[in-house]
């Protein structure tokens, strides 16, 4: 990104030879004035909301077609209060997070400094809904200043958010079609990841959590298709009845971590499956009362940057570098 009062300069059709020097005339002028362009109809913007793993991605393509930098620009997102920021792109963006606006609603604040010619830029918010059966819808306004020095707003269309409840009905297949199920066409996969602070590392406690894991997939009607007690893994599979796409949900205890894998050729039936799996995980674990006190006990163990989800759950204060973003850090 140029600062602001700093024009990029292009060079084109520049040829150096070894026994030539670059002459400052080799450089075209620009022909026109800056505040001569006209930037009518050239300020664009875009918008998408997609699954993304566990999450759902809002992505915001500001498009500057115009031979001439917009400056100041300030961007508001208006969020249904159900939905949590969970991460953003790119981590550099002066960012705000939520905060009250009106009812129902909160308010995320993005500034960027300027937007030069012919130029792009693409942001994109990471939310989690914090409950299931809510609808709202997600707004974005834009303001910035032109070249001629005036004010401008660009307005997106709202575009709704639906978390539906989910309803499974058993099904039944043999443990020899799970890999088959997991390769077919559009098949989409996601995953839970979660740490537990402070847990006694004994088979005793494993076991537990592993009976919570499987107890929680039976309340919600998965039946029951493999399970290795020695490795504390479990493969359940349901139909989802809304949609009539099937589901395969794996729980396991690993590394240290409690996991719920998801695979559907629905993606959108993935993330409030999740949400509900973690909840009401967390919840029975805050009931035993012997393992956590608080639900904040309790970690996403995923890079904080990008989502990529860490191997192993890391000791307290121990920082862990992602695979994928190379960035360390220390989740707890």
């Amino acid at each position: 990104m140029v600062k602001k009062g700093k024009k990029e300069k292009k060079i084109h059709g520049l040829v150096l030879l070894k026994t030539e020097t670059v002459q400052e005339n080799s450089i075209p002028e620009r022909t026109y004035k800056v505040e001569d362009v006209d930037q009518k109809n050239k300020i664009k913007l875009y918008f998408n909301l997609v699954p993304s793993g566990s999450l759902y991605r809002y992505s915001i393509l500001l498009v500057n077609e115009s031979l001439a930098p917009i400056t100041e620009v300030k961007i508001k997102v208006k969020i249904p209060i159900f939905l949590e920021l969970t991460r953003y792109s790119p981590t550099k963006i002066d960012i705000s997070f939520p905060s009250n606006n009106e009812k129902g609603f909160n308010l995320i604040n993005m500034e960027i400094d300027e937007l030069n010619e012919k130029s792009r830029t693409q942001l994109n918010l990471y939310f989690t809904p914090d409950s299931l059966d809510k609808k709202g819808p997600i707004i974005t306004v834009i303001t910035y200043v032109n070249n001629k020095d005036f004010v401008r707003v660009i307005n997106s269309e709202p575009i709704e958010i639906i978390i539906n409840p989910l309803n499974v009905q058993p099904k039944i297949i043999a443990s020899t079609e799970i890999s088959n199920f997991l390769k077919m066409e559009g098949i989409k996969k996601v995953i839970k990841s979660l740490g537990i602070a402070n847990v006694i590392e004994s088979d005793t406690t494993r076991n537990l959590l592993f009976n919570h894991v499987n107890l929680i997939l039976q309340q919600h009607e998965f039946q029951l298709i493999a399970i290795d007690n020695e490795k504390r893994v479990a493969w359940y599979y349901g139909t989802d009845l809304e949609s009539r796409k099937d589901i395969l949900v794996i729980g396991q205890i690993i590394s240290n971590k409690v996991e719920f894998l998801a695979a559907s050729q629905n993606h959108q039936i993935l993330i409030p499956l999740l949400i509900i799996l973690s909840k009401e995980f967390k919840n029975h674990i805050m009931n035993i009362g012997d393992i956590i006190s608080s639900v904040d006990q309790i970690y996403d163990v995923e890079c904080k940057f990008c989502g990529t989800v860490f191997p192993y759950f890391p000791k307290k204060g121990v920082s862990i570098e992602c695979k994928n973003c190379h960035k360390e850090q220390v989740l707890w």
